[in-house]
């Protein structure tokens, strides 16, 4: 007889929430890379402020329940570690806004500059009016 049920780890592991809180602590630690440039310093303060709630949203937004696939966590997953790699507080800002987008499209959902996380996560086709100068267009597959 085994020691440990399966089904009762498997669950925990894919949870929705854990998941966007690791990539909203990645993203805070971002931040404070970000930080030292003091220059940039509202511009860096303003991006937080717009993204780090919508992060934290995709985790909790009653329109994004559900267990994340395996491939959609290692998508975060994979997103975090890109942006752990960066030691370049100038290249942590270009990430600010591009780091977010990522990890919705990662979840299928979408983060907006109001920090509501709510945005629209349907599939692509009629009717839909994607920017069209979005560098993440080729991710969300043919029109």
């Amino acid at each position: 007889m085994p020691l440990s049920r399966p089904d009762r780890y498997a669950k925990g592991v894919n949870d929705r929430q854990v998941v966007l809180d690791r990539a909203a602590d990645a993203y805070r630690a971002l931040l404070d890379l970000a930080e030292t440039v003091e220059d940039e310093w509202q511009y860096i303060n303003d991006l937080g402020e717009a993204y780090l709630p919508g992060i934290v949203a995709l985790g909790i937004s009653s329109g994004a329940a559900g267990e994340l696939g395996d491939a959609q966590v290692a998508a975060v997953d994979e997103a975090i570690a890109e942006i752990a790699l960066i030691a370049d507080p100038h290249k942590a800002i270009d990430w600010l806004s591009t780091f977010p987008h990522v990890v919705a499209l990662a979840v299928s959902g979408d983060v907006s500059a109001t920090g509501d996380g709510r945005g629209e996560a349907t599939e692509s086709g009629p009717g839909r009016d994607p920017d069209d100068d979005s560098p993440f267009g080729m991710l969300r597959g043919p029109r």
